[in-house]
């Protein structure tokens, strides 16, 4: 299927964190771009989703979450898991894209319910072997991009 170039209304301030392309009837798909988050090690982690929201969130909605893990070792995990203040919610299944010598990229599936609970949390961390969490700013970026999509 492919997507218009015509681009949806953006708030302000959002357009750096997210991309909108206008689908027809469907709605809009929008790409998250790349959010970080480390472990308390440092390792990195980064994630971006890609979804199609038409001003109601239906509970058979979801998203793809695209994620690198940066480590100097191959680590593997069988799940994903959203960890909020309220909610611990698990992906379906992962799916390795590809490996280099820098990362390795995985793609999953994720509700699109859990997800915009995910982009409110005060405390949001994601579990892939280990506990990653985003940086203040981060969180604040996750905040803008949840008010910028789902208003």
């Amino acid at each position: 299927m492919a997507c218009s170039p015509f681009r949806g209304s953006v708030k302000k301030g959002t357009s750096k964190l997210f991309e909108t392309f206008y689908i027809g009837e469907k709605g809009t798909q929008y790409f998250i771009k790349p959010l970080f988050l480390e472990d308390v090690a440092k390792n990195k982690m980064s994630i971006d989703f890609t979804f199609i929201y038409n001003g109601k969130v239906a509970v058979t909605d979801s998203a793809t979450l695209n994620f690198s893990v940066f480590l100097p070792k191959a680590r593997k995990a069988e799940k994903l898991t959203l960890k909020t203040e309220n909610i611990s919610k698990t992906s379906g299944q992962i799916t390795k894209i590809f490996k280099d010598v820098n990362q390795i990229r995985f793609s999953t599936r994720v509700s699109l319910s859990d997800l915009k609970i995910f982009l409110m949390a005060k405390q949001p961390s994601i579990l892939f072997d280990k506990e990653y969490f985003p940086k203040k700013s981060t969180v604040k970026k996750m905040h803008k991009i949840k008010n910028g999509v789902f208003y």
